[in-house]
């Protein structure tokens, strides 16, 4: 809750300090690279892609004079996908907002300050659904760990403050872990601390979610969005994510194998990342999808262990020398745009995203693979989003509260348009 106390430590307010210092990453490059494209879904929240599976008509050769063959039927099936719902809140004193609105520039400041502060925790959360399986995890246990410092195998992807429960990979409705509060985040040792007693019963693979949006117990699908790790694949999503196929369209279905994405894989032992692999990859998405590779995605580890082999097809200019443009993760952008790199591979560019999952890399014809949103393409405050609803809406206490809404999916119209390799070996 903001209380006046709060934000005049965190902001000054009365001096107008327009500056705030946000201590996390606020970087989703994968929600940016992603287009947002908005259709009406005519009232059902749905979009629906038919899809021609099988080409109509008959070729073959014949005698002379001969008799014709029998023209075969062409053939269709129907990919529907529904938009997953989000809400963010945020809460305000009614103290705060008499204290503030005394002065405009105090007011401004303080509503600003509530306003970037829930857009960053809402895009984080949104890129983290983006590049995971479609749990919506926040971190992934490395091994067993029963203790209320836990070790993960990539980035965390939780905050200081969140609420999360900790979800057995097993069993979808065990929470090892119910509404524990991340106490704190270090980002070197990739290491979670949270609140409560230690943990216990916990294996390689038990991950961090925001509480109750993967209980299958208490809803079912997860109240998340797929991701990239869920769609380019060549397995159905988790049961808790989309019990009848992605789009509604099973995997395993003989005769929906277009539906399948090209999968490379080390059966589970991390192995070195080569020219040949990556070649196979881009061979692979051509022979089954007829895409071609504009991307490839990663997070900054795998990046830093092979950059030699992704910067070898650099050339300089003698007649013009100078540095090369451009870092890890931006180039000449602000933090958080779309992560593109110096690095390419085959003329293909290379993104990194911090918070992508370990061992793993993507490619994507991007032009496959897009986000479906409702009326508004990003969050926006339901004043924006719906007519003659309050900006701030009154609460039971002596608070008013803001909303945000947003409707999103990630679709595609082509899984295998893209590639995903597994158990690649990192920095």
């Amino acid at each position: 809750m903001a209380s006046t106390t709060n934000v005049i430590e965190g902001l000054k307010y009365t001096y107008g300090v327009n500056k705030v210092l946000y201590l996390f990453n606020q970087e989703s490059p994968t929600w940016k690279l992603l287009g947002k494209v908005k259709k009406p879904v005519g009232g059902r929240g749905q979009f629906i892609m038919p899809a021609f599976v099988q080409n109509g008509g008959a070729f073959t050769g014949i005698t002379q004079g001969g008799a014709l063959p029998t023209a075969l039927q062409p053939d269709t099936a129907e990919a529907t996908f529904s938009l997953q719902e989000y809400v963010a809140l945020y809460d305000v004193t009614w103290k705060l907002i008499q204290d503030a609105s005394k002065d405009k520039f105090a007011f401004q400041q303080a509503i600003q300050m509530l306003d970037e502060g829930l857009k960053k925790r809402i895009f984080r959360n949104l890129n983290s659904d983006l590049v995971d399986n479609g749990k919506g995890r926040l971190a992934v246990m490395s091994a067993a760990d029963n203790d209320t410092v836990i070790t993960v195998n990539s980035l965390p992807r939780c905050e200081t403050g969140m609420v999360c429960d900790v979800m057995d990979l097993t069993d979808d409705d065990t929470k090892l872990g119910d509404s524990r509060t991340i106490n704190g985040v270090d980002v070197i040792n990739r290491t979670i601390t949270i609140s409560g007693a230690a943990l216990s019963g916990t294996a390689a693979g038990d991950y961090f979610v925001i509480q109750d949006t993967c209980d299958a117990t208490s809803q079912s699908p997860a109240y998340h969005s797929h991701g990239w790790l869920s769609v380019v694949s060549n397995a159905n999503p988790a049961a808790v994510t989309e019990a009848t196929g992605y789009g509604g369209l099973s995997r395993s279905t003989a005769g929906q194998e277009f539906w399948q994405s090209f999968l490379l894989s080390g059966g589970g032992t991390n192995r070195a990342l080569t020219e040949d692999l990556l070649l196979q990859a881009m061979d692979g998405v051509r022979e089954k999808g007829g895409g071609k590779l504009n991307a490839w995605i990663s997070n900054l580890a795998i990046v830093r262990r092979y950059h030699e082999l992704l910067a070898s097809e650099r050339y300089f200019a003698l007649s013009a020398p100078g540095q090369i443009a451009g870092g890890i993760g931006r180039k000449e952008k602000d933090p958080g745009e779309t992560g593109l790199t110096p690095y390419e591979f085959s003329g293909v560019p290379w993104y990194a995203d911090p918070y992508f999952n370990a061992n793993v890399i993507i490619g994507a014809d991007t032009n496959h693979f897009f986000l479906g949103v409702g009326d508004n393409d990003v969050p926006r405050p339901i004043s924006e989003v719906f007519d003659n609803v309050p900006f701030f809406r009154q609460t039971a206490n002596a608070t008013f509260e803001v909303a945000w809404y947003y409707q999103m999916e990630l679709l595609s119209d082509n899984p295998a348009a893209g590639v995903q390799i597994q158990d690649v070996a990192e920095s």
